[in-house]
């Protein structure tokens, strides 16, 4: 029986013995998780604390998970948090706020001025060589400068071969083309909506993509460099006045080049 009394009192003793080791595996489980925390990425838990911060900000009634009496302040949310700010590149040119806008209004007004001096110096070269009257040119707009010359000027009916009076139009439009380049040329055929159907020329898509790569090819052969010229055919598809009569339609068969500035 002292045995047994023995034993118990043994036991009883020990038994701080357990309380010492629960607290001990808390700890280590602490340390752990906070170790563990302590390897997070700082920009990860920057991502992660912005968003709960901006929901909890956004979120309606009371910011808290216990459910309070009175909306919690927010002043202590950093500004950038309540409104994302964006490049200045992404702001519209008349947006007055952005920082940019003053020097790329500056820009544009540069490059419209340009495109006017061009134009007349364009004209007095048409003028000096008595072919004003084949050529016609646009006033500047949105950074472009056209020049339109009718498609008979250039080549025969149905053909995109060029007639033997081209050759004077298409080597000034060359050499201002070689004094201006800064301008890359974008090379555009129109047609009139009368349909075409040639074992050449299937449509008059055909026949004017035919006709503004041949006067590309035209140019390269001249020395300007390919990577200034583009040609693209429209076919009917742009008129610039409605084909009612032989008039109009002679008007809209056209080839345009369209001058812009080389993107650096």
């Amino acid at each position: 029986m002292s045995h047994i009394r023995e034993l118990l009192k043994e036991e009883t003793e020990n038994t701080w013995l357990t309380t010492y080791a629960d607290l001990m595996t808390l700890l280590l489980v602490f340390f752990v998780l906070l170790f563990s925390m302590s390897s997070l990425k700082k920009a990860d838990f920057e991502v992660a604390r912005r968003s709960l911060t901006l929901a909890l900000d956004s979120a309606t009634g009371n910011n808290s998970l216990i459910e309070l009496d009175a909306q919690a302040p927010t002043d202590r949310i950093p500004e950038e948090l309540r409104e994302e700010k964006l490049p200045a590149h992404d702001y519209s040119l008349e947006d007055s706020s952005n920082p940019n806008s003053a020097e790329a209004i500056q820009q544009r007004i540069r490059i419209q001025r340009e495109l006017e001096e061009t134009k007349k110096e364009i004209e007095q070269s048409f003028q000096l060589a008595s072919l004003s009257d084949s050529v016609e040119i646009a006033t500047p707009k949105d950074g472009k400068l056209r020049l339109r010359m009718k498609g008979e000027v250039l080549f025969g009916s149905g053909s995109a071969e060029f007639n033997r009076g081209s050759v004077l139009l298409l080597d000034e439009v060359r050499r201002i083309m070689s004094r201006n380049p800064k301008y890359k040329v974008n090379i555009q055929g129109h047609t009139d909506d009368q349909p075409i159907e040639t074992p050449q020329f299937p449509s008059n898509w055909e026949l004017s993509a035919v006709r503004a790569t041949t006067v590309l090819r035209y140019f390269m052969r001249g020395g300007i460099s390919p990577e200034r010229l583009t040609a693209t055919g429209y076919g009917a598809s742009m008129p610039l006045v409605s084909n009612k009569d032989s008039a109009s339609r002679a008007e809209n068969r056209r080839i345009e080049f369209v001058l812009e500035h080389q993107v650096k």
